[in-house]
């Protein structure tokens, strides 16, 4: 299973096309170790058949053995100096190529001999209209070991360089879970716990950052199995693999880490991938060590600096990326147990300069070069320092012995500039139990809680859980931890900490249990705890339960149910910082005085009021708060809401992409009871574009959830969706929140079908619609279709013409192009060809400015019914009408959505389609849209 490098795969594709015709090609596949050069290049010839190989592989042992490069590609050439060694090969390789097409590969040509690299050159210079593809693989093609005329041919003009980076975060997903062949044990990473215990005894050992991130490879922890790591096999250094277990993917969650860890590296990647199961990838619990395959590598690098660089780079990787000269030094001391260790040579007073007083070069620098030098740190501008990759640290911070761990730690939050970070690099010293430091965690912890910090906040809580002696305490920390993780909104790591053995007899573990069970769409079950913990109604929980119990009502669809509890929710004493009750009663319907401003209340009241713009505002002004306020649920309902408010302000392209950002960051965060309601948002501007079956996805998507959690409001709203559709009977609820009002779509399909009495009998129930322009703006149109339709053409036109007024009034541009090109239809059915011309051109230029392609077929129709525009359709035989419908098929429309779009019926439609197959020769949809594109005429 080869996977990625599509690019880089057509490319060599095409070098060896290109070389098999002649003449002599040249290219080079650059990349650090592991990244798959080897890989890419078996991908590439195994593709290619009647191909010779002439291959050779340099080695860091052999680079002194002159010619070793050339006895592999030719063992019977022979010379003393590489002009006579290049023309031996020159004659060899012609005679090869006399039989079919030849590629000279060179890989690791780093650790080539230079006496053949120069032979290498000479053959390439000479080799003119031969059939060869020359392909060198190295680390870099700049590496100044390489002979300069072959770095010139390499990388100037006619030559094909590809530089391989990382795999990407969707292609690390599709690597296979199982190691291939040559697969060997390691040892576990230091503060790693046997597997067996791995649920239960979890302890984070943060590195400390001075900035609040996590230690390397992310917060250290005693979880995980013990690490396994590949060997250098076939494949082992790309992205070819061998058979793949039965996962399919890894989840997102993981593979995002699994990225940021190495950076997509195969080799590396995939020795992870052999040493931990998807949960502990996924968990930023467990500190992630470095595999074998890398700290090798690193190791000699470290080994190569001197003792002063090597405590440097110790410093580092406890105090992490971004740190400055000045702290890596100050911490760096305690290596050798003492402060003083540095002595003169540095002083807090002179902190880190690079000169004394007499210009001599500090200790601290010629430490920070020497590590520079062996590629371990970056120095980046005022003197702070990285590592050249995350590996790096992860295998720095792996190397330190438990108590240079200890001593580094603790000269780390000597210098610490803020409480939580000394407060994690005290945890992470810490040998045993400390109650007094597990206090003074939590009691941090309750600090960010309040500012809304909540990961923050359950980090610092796993650790007091830890650090404390007593069983009760550390599960309460426990249930607190998981808490705050929930409000965080990651309802994943919420899972996994609620796996872990708590036997919290309180009445807040069934809440906390209840609030994950909701939001992993689990209702039964939530309703169950929720209602248990209801009963004990403790005062600084019974807010948050009254608020989970209105959810879970909203979801049941019993909305007086779910306003009930809401209110008994604003009625506590004690309301959290992250209760929004009020959100809930305005998605019941119930009004909300008490709702602050800027609030989702608000907005939707607005939404209601058909105060559009308004409510756009104040729902982008919301998702921003939410966002700083750590609450993702409340953000994700408020970034749907802002795209119903963008579908309805003409915003199309916008109300999609923000919609389908919702969908996926929810699914991301394992928030599963909002996936119905974040669907359904998706469906109205992607039908309006005319991306039905994109549109139709989300639909299917929403219907599928909100039967697997039983959720009655996400089974009606995708019912309101599919009826948006033009796919399936309204329901009788007029609308929702998520969702546009049906009833409109449903008066023209009543309409277009001539049942003008079931038209009126739903056009008289819109009266409940609003009384905003936008809401009267529609009703007058849809009046003036159903005179129209009983051929009252006078009182359709005054119908029109108020409907116009009111959506120029209301700046609703989708409702003004459609009153434009219902007016402009019936200036052409009563005469006014002229006049409809130009009402059905002001039409056409909304909707394409929209980006409603349907709607643009349709005004298309009419113009050319008008007889003012050319009849594109002369050459395909068709009349205006079939044209339209054939368009209309070509984008995927059902019969019955076409017969919505252009006014008819579902049997006209049918019939039209028969005379189009029967004039232009076809039987099939999928035959149409290719005569259409053929023409060019599917807009």
């Amino acid at each position: 299973m080869f996977v990625g490098r599509e690019a880089e795969l057509d490319l060599l594709r095409a070098e060896l096309r290109l070389s098999a015709a002649g003449p002599a090609r040249r290219a080079v596949v650059e990349g650090p170790e592991g990244i798959g050069k080897t890989a890419l290049i078996r991908q590439a010839l195994g593709d290619a058949s009647k191909v010779r190989t002439l291959a050779a592989c340099g080695d860091a042992g052999e680079r002194h053995l002159r010619y070793g490069i050339v006895r592999q590609l030719l063992p019977d050439v022979a010379g003393d100096d590489p002009w006579t060694v290049g023309q031996a090969m020159c004659e060899a390789i012609r005679r090869s190529q006399a039989d079919g097409p030849v590629v000279v590969l060179v890989d690791d040509a780093q650790w080539a001999d230079r006496p053949s690299l120069r032979a290498l050159c000479y053959t390439v210079r000479r080799l003119g209209g031969e059939r060869v593809l020359v392909l060198v693989v190295c680390r870099d093609a700049d590496d100044p070991w390489l002979p300069v005329g072959l770095r010139r041919l390499l990388t100037g003009d006619g030559a094909c360089r590809i530089s391989l980076q990382g795999l990407s975060v969707a292609e690390l997903a599709r690597l296979p879970e199982r190691a291939p062949e040559g697969a060997t044990g390691g040892r576990p990473p230091k503060d790693m716990g046997s597997p067996g215990k791995a649920a239960g005894t979890r302890r984070r050992l943060p590195g400390g950052e001075k900035n609040g991130e996590p230690p390397p490879g992310e917060e250290s922890g005693r979880a995980g199995p013990a690490l396994m790591v590949l060997s250098r096999g076939p494949g082992a250094t790309g992205a070819s693999t061998g058979q793949a277990s039965a996962r399919e993917t890894l989840p997102p969650r993981a593979a995002a880490r699994l990225h940021a860890h190495t950076l997509g590296n195969p080799l590396h990647a995939r020795a992870m991938l052999a040493a931990f199961p998807a949960s502990v990838l996924a968990d930023p619990g467990v500190r992630l060590p470095a595999p074998v395959t890398y700290a090798a590598t690193f190791m000699r690098r470290l080994r190569s600096c001197g003792p002063r660089a090597r405590a440097l780079i110790a410093a580092c990787a406890v105090l992490g990326d971004g740190c400055t000269l000045y702290e890596a030094a100050t911490v760096a001391r305690a290596m050798a147990g003492t402060a003083a260790r540095a002595g003169a040579d540095h002083s807090p007073e002179t902190g880190a300069r690079t000169e004394g007083a007499t210009g001599a070069r500090t200790p601290e620098l010629d430490a920070l070069e020497n590590a520079v030098e062996a590629g371990v740190l970056v120095e980046e501008a005022g003197r702070a320092i990285r590592f050249r990759e995350p590996l790096g640290r992860a295998a720095a911070y792996d190397a330190l012995g438990a108590g240079t761990r200890a001593r580094l730690h603790l000269a780390a939050a000597r210098i610490a500039g803020d409480t939580g970070a000394e407060l994690r690099h005290r945890a992470a010293a810490a040998s045993g139990p400390d109650e007094g430091l597990a206090e003074e965690l939590a009691w941090y912890a309750a600090k960010e809680a309040q500012h809304g910090l909540w990961h923050e906040a359950a980090t610092h809580l796993e650790l007091a859980a830890g650090l404390t002696h007593s069983a009760g305490r550390r599960d309460e920390l426990r249930t607190a931890a998981l808490e705050h993780v929930l409000v965080g909104g990651d309802v994943v790591r919420a899972a996994q900490l609620a796996a872990s053995p708590n036997a919290d007899p309180r009445p807040v573990r069934r809440y906390v249990l209840g609030r994950l069970a909701l939001a992993e769409g689990r209702l039964e079950d939530a309703g169950r705890l929720l209602e248990e913990a209801w009963s004990h109604r403790e005062t600084p929980y019974a807010a948050d339960v009254a608020e989970r119990l209105a959810w879970l009502r909203l979801l049941g669809d019993d909305r007086p149910e779910a306003a009930r509890w809401a209110r008994l929710a604003l009625d506590q004493p004690i309301q959290s910082p992250a209760a929004r009750p009020y959100d809930v009663l305005a998605l019941a319907g119930d009004p909300c005085p008490q709702a602050p401003p800027g609030s989702l209340a608000e907005a939707v009241r607005l939404l209601r009021e058909d105060e559009v713009g308004p409510a756009r505002e104040v729902l982008d002004r919301a998702a921003g708060e939410l966002a700083v306020a750590g609450l993702p649920c409340h953000r994700l309902l408020a970034l749907a809401l802002l795209a119903v408010a963008e579908y309805r302000d003409g915003r199309w392209d916008d109300a999609v992409e923000r919609a389908e950002r919702a969908v996926a960051e929810a699914a991301g965060l394992g928030q599963r009871w909002l996936l119905p309601c974040l669907e359904v948002a998706c469906v109205a501007p992607l039908a309006a574009r005319g991306e039905h079956d994109r549109a139709l996805a989300h639909v299917t998507a929403a219907r599928e959830e909100a039967g697997r959690q039983r959720s009655v409001l996400g089974e009606t709203q995708a019912d309101l969706a599919m009826a948006v559709l033009g796919a399936g009977a309204a329901p009788p609820t007029a609308g929702d929140a998520f969702v546009p009002d049906p009833r409109p779509q449903l008066v023209e399909t009543f309409v277009a079908e001539g049942a003008l009495q079931e038209a009126q009998v739903v056009l008289d129930g819109l009266a409940d619609a609003g009384d905003g322009p936008r809401a009267r703006a529609q009703r007058a149109r849809l009046e003036g279709l159903l005179f129209a339709a009983r051929n009252v053409p006078a009182a359709a036109e005054e119908r029109f013409t108020a409907a116009l007024e009111l959506a120029g009034d209301a700046g609703c541009r989708m409702e003004e192009a459609r009153v434009l090109l219902d007016l402009g239809r019936l200036l052409r059915r009563t005469g006014r060809r002229r006049l409809a011309a130009e009402r059905l051109q002001a039409a056409r230029a909304d909707f394409a400015g929209l980006g409603a392609r349907p709607m643009v077929a349709r005004c298309a129709q009419e113009l050319e019914a008008c007889g003012l525009e050319p009849a594109v359709t002369a050459r395909l035989g068709l009349t205006p009408q079939e044209f339209s419908t054939a368009t209309l098929v070509a984008d995927g429309l059902t019969n019955r959505q076409i017969a919505r779009e252009l006014l008819i019926s579902v049997k006209t439609v049918e019939y039209h389609i028969g005379k189009i197959y029967t004039k232009l020769g076809i039987g099939s949809r999928v035959a149409l849209a290719a005569r259409l594109a053929a023409y060019g005429e599917n807009p």
